[in-house]
């Protein structure tokens, strides 16, 4: 159901990265696909850790994007809602 990345190849354009399922109606890489879009593709390194979120958690394309971006914001000390972790 889920790609493995144990021979992780870059998915350097959206076409390549569609195929993988890293596409959704949120999310539509498709439409850059249809509308000739002359970008690359998505970020190398972004697509790599939602991969292997949808894979650890079995989670679809989307809920792997929020995983992810709660985690940068984690890191960046910024709550889910926008608040900070910090307190002064």
């Amino acid at each position: 159901m889920f790609p493995s990345l144990n021979h992780y190849t870059p998915l350097s354009t959206f076409s390549n990265q569609a195929d993988v399922g890293l596409s959704s109606t949120l999310f539509d890489i498709e439409a850059n696909i249809r509308d000739g879009d002359s970008r690359a593709g998505l970020d190398e390194r972004g697509t790599q850790e939602v991969l292997e979120i949808m894979r650890r958690e079995r989670v679809d394309f989307d809920q792997a994007r929020l995983i992810r971006h709660n985690q940068i914001l984690a890191r960046n000390g910024i709550d889910p809602s926008g608040g900070s972790f910090l307190r002064s």
